[in-house]
């Protein structure tokens, strides 16, 4: 069974609406994992737009590498620069790609103004994941 770790800096937003999607695609048939370089809290927005999007992320909790069960990894999904260099270096005999995603964390205003711009972070990211699962882990819809 492929191993897919998903690396950011915080694991709070991005990644973990990627992992819920790869979820959602490979239906555990993968094991996906995601974890950041540093700890910090869920993204109450990325829960919600995710739910809107059919996929519940709500028992999601922020990981770090430590907290990590499997040391190993096939391939890693990078999404900041800085956890492509830290993949390169610890995992050095798995596939490493970088997708890199505007952070919807960024966003300012009102919560409906925000929840727009997490609502096209999750559309952004479900894209990237149904192409991935397709491409490198061969699944077929």
């Amino acid at each position: 069974m492929a191993k897919v770790l998903i690396l950011t800096t915080e694991n709070a937003a991005r990644s973990q609406m990627l992992e819920g999607w790869l979820r959602y695609y490979t239906r555990n048939n993968v094991v996906i994992r995601s974890a950041g370089l540093k700890p910090c809290d869920m993204d109450a927005f990325a829960v919600k737009a995710m739910i809107e999007a059919v996929v519940d992320i709500r028992e999601a909790k922020s990981k770090t590498l430590g907290d990590l069960e499997e040391s190993d990894f096939d391939q890693v999904i990078t999404l900041t620069p800085l956890a492509t260099s830290e993949a390169m270096s610890k995992y050095p005999s798995a596939t490493v790609e970088e997708a890199i995603f505007d952070d919807p964390k960024l966003s300012t205003g009102e919560e409906k103004e925000r929840l727009k711009i997490y609502r096209q972070s999750v559309d952004e990211i479900d894209d990237y994941a149904f192409n991935y699962a397709v491409r490198k882990l061969g699944l077929e819809f």
